[in-house]
């Protein structure tokens, strides 16, 4: 499974919202795997992976969200890559993912990442990622 970095800054902050219905059900699909099943790999890539394949921006594997939208999504994934310590391409077990997010991600380093979504306001991922570095 392909997974953009950053959707799993979102996956801690999920909270059935979203693009549409169908993106929901597979995010709820894809997050449940992915929180769940730590043993099978992924792989880190820059562009559109099993998160988008539901969302409705997602035309011809590029999201069209807006005119910036594939500049600023791959800028949120390259710091996530940088903090986590993978490259794009790398396949690793979820968990590893986890716990390097765990481990490696700060607050500011989330804010930094997250500032300029349309999901920041609500904060969930903020939120998300303080229950995981307590648990």
């Amino acid at each position: 499974m392909n997974i953009r970095p950053h959707h799993f800054l979102c996956i801690l902050g999920f909270r059935g919202l979203g693009y549409s219905e169908k993106f929901v059900s597979n995010m709820e699909e894809v997050a449940k795997k992915l929180r769940s099943d730590f043993t099978s790999f992924i792989t880190l890539v820059l562009e559109c992976d099993a998160i988008c394949a539901a969302c409705p921006h997602n035309v011809e594997g590029k999201c069209l969200k807006s005119d910036v939208s594939e500049v600023e999504v791959a800028a949120m994934d390259t710091k996530c890559l940088q903090k986590l310590g993978f490259k794009a391409g790398d396949s690793v077990s979820a968990d590893e993912v986890w716990k390097r997010v765990k481990e490696r991600i700060t607050l500011e380093d989330i804010k930094e990442i997250c500032r300029d979504c349309e999901w920041w306001e609500l904060k969930y991922c903020l939120e998300g990622l303080k229950k995981l570095k307590i648990s």
